[in-house]
């Protein structure tokens, strides 16, 4: 696959500041669509509730009415609102295909459709592409990661951070996540 770096901010560093988008064909980004639906259809009502990325019918507005609501009740209650924000870096490169494949099964997705991710994701081959240019090496083989700019990618996340469940009050937005550690609180009392 072509991959082409994008701008997440303006560049000052190569390493940092750019998010390397795969090309896909029409078709694969069709293919996509349809697994994913497929994929969701079955395990949405099994996600966590607090998990407001990649799905349908929730988002950004979503969470932040939620965290608002649950912050707005502690202070009327006189407790103190405490949160944590975290970004887990790189993300989308750190998904480990082994523990994604377990945590599919765990979800009770059909052999057919695991297989198929097994596929998608195994023995992916990149090289980068600038305007007319490509790299000089031959395609990298990619061992581990999500393809940005793919319509799995997002949702292959959600599925795998999805037992994150520390105990407290934790909203997440695919790679976002925010803590309140209002729980922590009561847990003490």
């Amino acid at each position: 696959m072509n991959v082409i770096p994008v701008p997440k901010v303006l560049p000052r560093s190569i390493e940092s500041d750019l998010r390397p988008i795969l090309l896909t064909t029409t078709f694969a980004k069709l293919l996509e669509s349809f697994v994913g639906s497929w994929i969701l259809e079955r395990i949405t009502i099994k996600l966590d509730d607090h998990q407001y990325g990649a799905l349908k019918q929730r988002s950004t507005t979503h969470a932040l009415g939620d965290m608002t609501h649950h912050w707005l009740n502690a202070v009327d209650k006189g407790q103190s609102v405490r949160a944590v924000f975290v970004d887990f870096t790189k993300a989308f490169d750190h998904v480990d295909h082994d523990i994604l494949v377990a945590k599919m099964r765990a979800l009770d997705l059909s052999d057919v459709i695991i297989c198929w991710m097994c596929s998608f994701l195994r023995h992916r081959r990149q090289r980068v592409v600038i305007g007319d240019v490509m790299s000089d090496c031959d395609w990298v083989q990619m061992v581990a990661g999500m393809p940005r700019g793919s319509y799995l990618g997002p949702l292959t996340f959600v599925i795998r951070i999805d037992t994150l469940h520390p105990i407290c009050l934790t909203h997440k937005f695919i790679d976002d996540t925010t803590y309140d550690d209002r729980d922590f609180q009561q847990i003490r009392h």
